[in-house]
């Protein structure tokens, strides 16, 4: 009788364990922990992959802009370890370049210009790295740089071009080319860069434009 008794009072303390779980917890090689909700889970699989994923790297042109800032950045990481930054001023309407080295340790990424009479260092954290996206702490706050895509986007000056459902423009830089009710119209000719939100993906991207 006892040890019925035992036994039924374990089997509760179990029940009630775990009706208190509403989580599961996954702990990740590197320290990292991601909980998810029990609710949201149907059923557990474990899969063999044999398709490795997609190697993550910073090696490409990476775009950023604002119109509020004024000035566009683009920023191209090469694998020999060199890098240059294009910086365009709208309302100046002028450019600056800057070349030199990078490094990376970690989630720190530092990039090194050295010129006639001056030398610059910057030491950026980089707090998001995807294949669409890179996200970095500088000592001026957060910045987001979006992967250049290789095509190039052809525009006529007065010309327009549309997105496909579910697509639109984010940013344009209003000299080039400006964003009017979801489509990219031709302002004057020259080069340029936007950035897009393509549906499928879920992600924002980046485009050169050439307006002729």
């Amino acid at each position: 009788m006892k040890r019925t008794v035992v036994i039924i009072y374990c089997l509760l303390g179990l029940s009630i364990t775990c009706m208190a779980q509403h989580h599961m917890r996954i702990h990740y090689k590197g320290g990292a922990v991601s909980d998810i909700p029990i609710e949201q889970m149907d059923s557990i699989t474990f899969v063999q992959k044999d398709t490795p994923a997609e190697e993550v790297t910073l090696i490409g042109s990476w775009f950023w802009g604002n119109t509020v800032m004024g000035y566009y950045e683009l920023l191209t990481i090469n694998e020999d370890h060199t890098y240059t930054g294009y910086d365009y001023f709208f309302e100046y309407g002028f450019n600056t370049m800057t070349y030199g080295w990078w490094s990376q340790i970690g989630a720190m990424l530092t990039l090194q210009s050295n010129g006639y009479g001056y030398q610059r260092r910057y030491n950026w954290y980089i707090t998001e790295l995807t294949g669409n996206a890179l996200g970095v702490m500088t000592n001026t706050g957060p910045f987001t740089y979006y992967k250049v895509q290789p095509e190039t986007l052809t525009l006529q000056v007065n010309g327009i071009l549309t997105c496909e459902d579910g697509d639109s423009f984010v940013f344009a830089d209003g000299v080039r080319a400006a964003i009017q009710d979801n489509t990219l119209v031709g302002l004057s000719a020259g080069e340029t860069y936007i950035q897009k939100y393509i549906a499928a993906s879920k992600c924002i991207v980046a485009y050169k434009v050439v307006v002729i």
